[in-house]
Order: C-alpha cells, then structure tokens, then sequence
C-alpha cells in the first residue's frame, strides 16, 4: 500500500482548491429567490352608478379612449420590399405595404422609388396605384450625373405605354426637368 503524504506546497494547493470548491458550490444551494409578496385587493377608486351617463360624460368618455389608443398600422408590411414589389410587379405586396403604412416614395441608396421600379419593367396597375396614392412622377435619383426620373426609366426600358401614363400624371425626363431647373 502506497500512502501519499503532499508537500508544504501541495497541501496549500489542495487547501486553496477545496476552499474554492466549497464555495462556489455552497453560493449555488443557498440562493434562493423571495417569494412574491402577498397581493391584497384594491378598493375601486371611483364608484359606478346604476344609471347611465349623460350624453355629454358618455362622449367625453370615448373621446378619452380613443385618445389614449395608439395609432396601430391596419397590416403587416411583407417581407418583400416595396421596391421589390414593384419590380416583380407583386400589386398584393405593394397594397399589404401601402396598408402598413410604407411611404409611396421610399427611396433606395440610390435614391430611387417604387415608381422607377414599376416603370422600369412596364407594370401600369402598379404604377396606377402609386400614383393614386401620392407617388411623385417626377422623383429624380440621387445621381447628379444622370438625373434619372420614372419616366427616363421607363423610355429606356420601351415601355411606351407606361410613359404615357407617367406623361398624363405629368411626368418629365431628367433632361426636361434639369432644362426648367427643378
């Protein structure tokens, strides 16, 4: 039989590591949370009589409801972007997003909106829509350079019966708005 008899150094060792041991376990079963503290029932504050209100407490009532309401989108915007929608020409996306609440007029990084992407691929119901709803005919991309409207992306594209529609709604190339200095 082997008998181990540690050092000086070894025996701090083995002292400091159980200390340790002791510890960390001996903080993990005595924490215990506090019990929720007992609830007792609130008196009313204010009583409620058997006879209904006056039309004018009854108005005042719902006046202060609706007011304390927030404004809740009446849909879900889509997982699709608007300005996806409206390249692929998805019209229930962009009336989900229109219901949600989406700006008509969002703009890309480069500065361009659903419009530019309904011209670019000729999809008239939803550039109809768009417009219907307060799309600017006339947003210009953010590059100086080309200055580029729904319009130029549409002629560029050959849809000439979407430029028609964008030149009803008053729709103008870059070229004719730089030209009137808009």
């Amino acid at each position: 039989m082997i008998i181990f008899i540690p050092s000086k150094s070894n025996m701090k060792h083995i002292i400091l590591t159980t200390i340790a041991a002791v510890v960390l376990v001996g903080c993990g079963e005595f924490q215990q949370s506090t019990p929720a503290p007992e609830v007792k029932p609130v008196d009313p504050v204010a009583r409620v009589s058997a006879q209904p209100p006056s039309p004018v407490e009854s108005q005042h009532a719902e006046t202060v409801v609706d007011a304390a309401k927030p404004e809740q989108p009446t849909a879900k915007a889509p997982d699709i972007s608007i300005h996806d929608a409206a390249l692929f020409g998805n019209i229930e996306a962009i009336k989900q997003h229109l219901a949600a609440g989406t700006d008509v007029n969002a703009r890309t990084d480069v500065g361009t909106t659903p419009l530019f992407y309904a011209a670019a691929d000729g999809h008239k119901e939803i550039a109809e829509l768009l417009i219907a709803k307060g799309a600017d005919v006339n947003a210009k991309s953010s590059n100086d350079a080309l200055l580029v409207t729904p319009l130029d992306a549409a002629i560029k594209s050959n849809q000439t019966e979407f430029a028609d529609l964008l030149r009803e709604h008053g729709g103008k190339t870059g070229e004719k708005l730089k030209a009137v200095g808009k």
